[in-house]
């Protein structure tokens, strides 16, 4: 191979994967090549979206299996075919670790409703990395800096007659850890017995300590004892303990002896996250990349977001007193790490000391005006260094200088924007194509629940010629609706932009246009986004029943027909949402709908699926956000209810996947797999389209508290 091919294919092109990624799409992206060919303006242009790192995700999306590019000369799919003898491949069968559970903090650390994990890929045109590939979780939970004594218990081997037994370690909430004696495996779930007691011991100690994430606790061994310790100090961690094996036996069934106080980190990263990645005995799957507590008594419950090159991360924090703060951090996974049970604290550094500070370190920004931010996640614009996020009174703000240069809040030039005075807003999206941020607004006694464009960067259109004006469309979801005076929830999710054929999609729970048996409609509006969206409405569609109160009806995900459209400026494919049931008095159930769309013009809706028990009349589940990925000949749809879940693989509080490939679409479709998901589950990631073992993923925390993260396998949720 030629020395610059080789040095292009050792150059590293990463890429971050957040909340944002689903939000903006990018449908059939040019391609370096198919850009160069229409000349150097083209190519430019090109290589100034490529700046973007969710433009960048979706070339490589279509790149996965078809072209190279100059900076690599050969395909992705072509890279893992040079590669695959690369590394140690695990067989199938129990050798394989395909999926975990984590604890995200001492005591209750969870996932937010709606809310999404960020991940970074080191290289997005080759196979995932072990050491350098991670994803990043807030924790939904006040960060406390532990302190004081760790629970634990004690259990001895009297003898290693127990290949096939199993020991169990559960937390209370999270899944069980179930570990079983083996004659010869001594890797994922399996412990090695035989050898003699001590190293049956120290066998059974490292079993513990790659997978007690799942539990909350480590372990250690000496002689023929393995002692069992909470990650975080206190003195009830939760923890019980079982066993079925012959010559074990614990010295109690619960850790005793913890006091002080749990630790508890507001954000927390995990690496080691492929089942690959477990070659050794040693091996943890998953490893706490760092973790942090960045404000005592503070909680970070929002999606956070990372920098192209995945070395910094932006959230947002909100103090004891209701203040939101957005959250520059330097991260190191060499210094002062920490653990989910004992986070470590950044170095805390003026927003002027920032640039320079030395990882770990952070900065904090309070919000102009200090206002609450509780639903709105931070959205980052790679090419102009800025980020936009709403509050819960009603303005966007607008920091600028967030990775690259020195971080401020902008506050003049018509920012912070007044947007709908009093109303939460929804987390915002911005486009590059013109220069507008689109949010939502909650709904109050007389206003909210309307989409709203906010000028941010002037020049790009016409319908963006002074920064901070405020567009605000007509009545999407209105107050006082049913029952007297109840609240709804009004454009609570993000709106769905697709830049390139310039509509935005907008999920309404209550849409005072429309009439559903007697009560307003779930509602897709669609909205042209080079048109001013002034008291306009734009083009609907009804995805069953809607209902008054806290629910809200979130975001669903197109398909891959739509994203590799012929023409992206008039794309064709289908849009897929959670609404209720069409008809009848039992509206709260959630149902998966299919929106056929025809050259950018939404069709008449399709009813699919009703995903909780058919005999309950006021079903208490909501659904999450759907996502969706094609993976070789399979395309797969990833969603979640909270509760009564009565689909394939999983009753209760569930996620489900249903792999649409060759599927007919009616309401007696049926998912092809569930997973018990305390709580229901966050906004879900998916992770890498791979031929690397257990590599292709789903991401995602349970909403139960104490909450856990959690991976599990595209194609069989397990």
């Amino acid at each position: 191979m030629p020395l610059l091919a080789a040095a292009a294919l050792a150059q590293p092109t990463g890429a971050p994967q957040d909340w944002s990624s689903r939000y903006v799409v990018h449908a059939n992206p040019e391609t370096r090549d198919e850009a160069a060919a229409r000349g150097v303006v083209a190519l430019e242009r090109w290589k100034g979206k490529f700046r973007d790192a969710r433009y960048a995700r979706q070339v490589a999306r279509k790149m996965r299996f078809t072209q190279a590019t100059a900076a690599h000369p050969f395909s992705a799919q072509q890279l893992g075919w040079f590669k695959r003898f690369d590394r140690p491949r695990q067989a199938a069968g129990a050798e394989i670790h395909r999926d975990w559970s984590n604890v995200l903090g001492g005591v209750a650390g969870g996932g937010t409703a709606g809310m999404f994990p960020a991940k970074y890929s080191f290289d997005i045109f080759a196979e995932p990395s072990c050491a350098n590939d991670f994803i990043v979780y807030t924790t939904s939970a006040p960060g406390v800096n532990g302190s004081g004594a760790f629970a634990s218990r004690t259990g001895t081997f009297s003898n290693t007659n127990g290949a096939g037994d199993t020991i169990t370690i559960t937390r209370s909430g999270a899944p069980a850890l179930v570990l079983t004696g083996s004659a010869g495996s001594n890797l994922g779930l399996n412990f090695q017995v035989g050898g003699g007691t001590t190293a049956t011991a120290a066998n059974l100690a490292a079993a513990i300590n790659r997978n007690g994430g799942t539990a909350g606790v480590r372990a250690t061994s000496s002689g023929a004892s393995v002692t069992v310790i909470a990650l975080s100090p206190g003195a009830s961690p939760g923890v019980t303990l079982a066993e079925s094996m012959s010559g074990f036996s614990w010295a109690g069934n619960s850790l005793t002896g913890g006091s002080g106080t749990a630790g508890q980190p507001t954000i927390v990263a995990f690496n080691q996250m492929y089942a690959g990645c477990g070659t050794t005995p040693a091996s943890a799957v998953p490893d706490t990349f760092w973790s942090y507590n960045t404000g005592n008594n503070a909680t970070a419950r929002l999606s956070p977001v990372l920098s192209f090159d995945g070395s910094q991360v932006a959230f947002i924090q909100s103090s004891s007193g209701g203040v939101a703060s957005l959250v520059l951090l330097k991260w190191s996974s060499t210094v002062s790490v920490g653990t989910v049970g004992e986070p470590a604290v950044p170095t805390s550094v003026t927003a002027a000391n920032y640039r320079n500070c030395t990882a770990p370190c952070m900065t904090s920004i309070a919000f102009n005006g200090n206002p609450n931010n509780t639903n709105s996640s931070p959205f980052y614009d790679y090419i102009g260094d800025a980020l936009y996020a709403g509050d819960n009174s009603g303005r966007l703000h607008r920091f600028t200088g967030v990775f690259a240069g020195t971080p401020a809040e902008q506050a003049s030039g018509g920012f912070p924007a007044t947007v709908s005075t009093g109303n939460m807003l929804s987390p915002p999206v911005y486009d590059g194509e013109t220069g507008l941020v689109f949010i939502g607004s909650d709904t109050s006694a007389n206003s909210g629940g309307r989409l709203h464009s906010v000028c941010a960067t002037t020049g790009l259109s016409a319908v963006c010629a002074a920064s901070g004006t405020v567009r605000t469309s007509g009545q999407l979801s209105a107050y006082n609706i049913q029952n007297g005076g109840a609240n709804t929830t009004g454009v609570r999710d993000t709106p769905l932009l697709d830049s390139t054929a310039g509509r935005i999609y907008v999920f309404v729970e209550s849409d005072p246009n429309s009439n559903c048996g007697g009560v307003n409609c779930k509602a897709i509006y669609q909205f042209r986004t080079d048109q001013s969206i002034n008291n306009g409405l734009g083009s609907r569609v009804n995805i069953g029943r809607g209902e008054i109160g806290s629910r809200a009806l979130m975001a669903g995900a197109f398909d891959d027909a739509y994203y590799s459209s012929a023409n992206p400026a008039s794309p064709s494919g289908a849009l897929y949402a959670c609404g209720s049931i069409p008809n009848g008095t039992d509206s709260k159930k959630p149902t998966l709908w299919k929106i056929p769309i025809a050259n950018n013009t939404m069709g008449t809706p399709a009813v699919g699926p009703t995903l909780v028990t058919n005999n309950d009349i006021d079903a208490s589940a909501d659904c999450s956000p759907v996502t969706m990925v094609k993976n070789g000949t399979d395309e797969y749809l990833f969603v979640s209810v909270s509760a009564l879940g009565n689909d394939t693989g999983c009753s209760g509080a569930c996620i489900y996947m249903f792999n649409l490939t060759g599927k007919t679409w009616n309401t007696s479709a049926t998912a092809n797999a569930g997973l018990p998901a305390p709580g229901g589950t966050s906004g879900i990631v998916v992770d890498n389209i791979s031929t690397a073992t257990g590599a292709s993923q789903v991401y995602y925390s349970t909403l139960a508290s104490p909450g856990n993260a959690v991976q599990a396998s595209q194609a069989e949720l397990n």
